[in-house]
């Protein structure tokens, strides 16, 4: 079962926070995410990632 879906913003192991791109699985069956960050896609396995805090404004 997936952890994390499409759009949602993730925080990887290195503190690096993206957006979730596309959700695949590996040839080993590993579940894998393409996290956009700056314009660019970095492939991380779902242990590496954390939900990102999500920022409450005021009204």
């Amino acid at each position: 079962m997936k952890k994390f879906v499409l759009g949602d913003v993730v925080n990887s192991d290195k503190g690096r926070r993206g957006i979730v791109r596309a959700i695949f699985r590996s040839k080993d069956g590993q579940q894998l995410y393409a996290i956009e960050k700056d314009g660019s896609l970095d492939f991380i396995e779902e242990a590496r990632l954390s939900p990102a805090p999500r920022i409450e404004l005021a009204a």
